[in-house]
């Protein structure tokens, strides 16, 4: 997967929680710190979305943060030990993206 195809599965995904949530683009840019255009640009992959800003949304949608980064078509209910299998089927540079983010993360203080 380019890097480009990771933001706008990346987007797709975060549209799908957030209806899942019944929330609105703007009730997300509200609970998140951003404009609503943000929120569209992030999920029509225009802009990718800020480091910082993800634990807000993750936060915003009552969801873990991995379950963004989760772009799967199938049922919801995949069980957490199928989450390595899916890992294991990516690529060096989707790994290297993803593990990009987890030390991003690490940085962050609450």
């Amino acid at each position: 997967m380019k890097l480009k195809n990771f933001y706008r599965e990346f987007g797709k995904r975060l549209k799908q929680l957030r209806l899942q949530a019944n929330m609105s683009q703007e009730e997300l840019a509200e609970q998140v710190g951003v404009a609503t255009k943000t929120v569209s640009y992030w999920e029509n992959a225009h802009n990718p979305v800020t480091l910082s800003k993800i634990p807000l949304i993750a936060e915003a949608l009552n969801v873990p943060v991995y379950k963004l980064f989760v772009f799967l078509e199938t049922d919801e209910q995949v069980a957490d030990k199928d989450y390595i299998t899916l890992l294991q089927a990516k690529t060096g540079k989707e790994l290297e993206v993803l593990f990009n983010i987890i030390q991003e993360f690490q940085k962050i203080k609450h």
